[in-house]
């Protein structure tokens, strides 16, 4: 209970309340409420003429056995045992671990659990990884990847136009002459390091 609510329970009024929190009977939790049994046991070991308030049970001596004022000793409650390690699937006690297909589609109620339970974890492992920048999609770097690339052959393919006629007038040659000499080459060297797959090709036109 809140110290109001016990006030309005024991028939006195909040400032008692509060003078008996001050005496240390109010035996309290944890989170500030009223342990209602503790706190009257506290006060009705108290003589009669100073309860205050309604008397809940009869006064009782405290012997040497028992504990002082205060909230009364609980039991501690038994130790949880700890849960079991897996134990692999057998056939027939005593045999050799049966091999599990994870894929089969009419597993056993335990076992497809804990499939789902498996596959959840690596979605949400995922999930984090891609949150914490370790992971990225594959099929959004694979287009990345792709458009970088394409992007420097293009620019290769046009960079004999655009420094001919600078080479040509350094050199004194004919501009139109060495714009198809250097296209040649940079043409060669592109082919030397390979086209994109037509693989690639249709699976970055369908992202």
């Amino acid at each position: 209970m809140s110290q109001a609510e016990f006030a309005r329970h024991r028939g006195v009024s909040k400032a008692i309340v509060t003078k008996w929190k001050g005496q240390g009977l109010l035996a309290l939790t944890d989170d500030g409420k009223v342990d209602v049994d503790a706190t009257e046991w506290n006060l009705d070991q108290r003589p009669a003429t100073y309860r205050g308030g309604t008397a809940h049970r009869p006064v009782r001596a405290v012997t040497q056995d028992d504990e002082p004022v205060g909230k009364p000793a609980r039991p501690a409650p038994p130790p949880r045992p700890a849960a079991p390690p897996p134990q692999p699937v057998n056939d027939e006690a005593g045999s050799d671990p049966v091999e599990i297909d994870w894929d089969d589609p009419n597993l056993p109620p335990n076992l497809a659990l804990q499939r789902k339970e498996n596959y959840l974890g690596l979605l949400r492992k995922q999930d984090h990884g891609v949150k914490q920048g370790a992971l990225v999609d594959r099929a959004a770097a694979e287009a990345a990847f792709f458009d970088e690339a394409r992007a420097m052959r293009d620019a290769w393919i046009a960079w004999p136009a655009r420094v001919s006629i600078e080479m040509a007038d350094a050199l004194k040659v004919d501009a139109r002459e060495l714009t198809q000499i250097l296209s040649d080459y940079v043409n060669k060297h592109l082919a030397e390091l390979g086209e994109p797959s037509e693989l690639d090709l249709s699976r970055h036109q369908q992202s």
